[in-house]
């Protein structure tokens, strides 16, 4: 199933600040990568019906987030431990008030 991005891509090129079109094919694998993630952490609060123009301020924040972490750091300049820490607390600062607590 194909994942319908939470944000436009010229936003996301705009966030990275890329200019032409010859990083067009990874900033689009990235940033779907990128909303695939969100939407899975936001598991059932995820509204199927939220695009790139719908999605709420806040999806799309932590969706461009994530997608500057994607792509700036592919693996191999980056610490795993530091990479969580950071990017999870800031994604999930962005979207508590949309995802439904998990039971303990």
């Amino acid at each position: 199933m194909a994942v319908i991005d939470l944000v436009p891509i010229a936003d996301a090129k705009a966030h990275l600040r890329i200019l032409d079109a010859a990083h067009d094919a990874e900033v689009q694998a990235k940033l779907s990568q990128a909303s695939a993630v969100i939407r899975d952490y936001l598991k059932h609060a995820d509204d199927a019906t939220w695009s790139d123009t719908t999605a709420p301020l806040p999806v799309q924040a932590a969706t461009l987030y994530l997608l500057a972490e994607l792509y700036e750091h592919r693996g191999d300049d980056l610490a795993p431990d530091n990479f969580d820490a950071a990017v999870w607390e800031a994604i999930e600062r962005l979207l508590a008030r949309f995802r439904t607590p998990a039971l303990a």
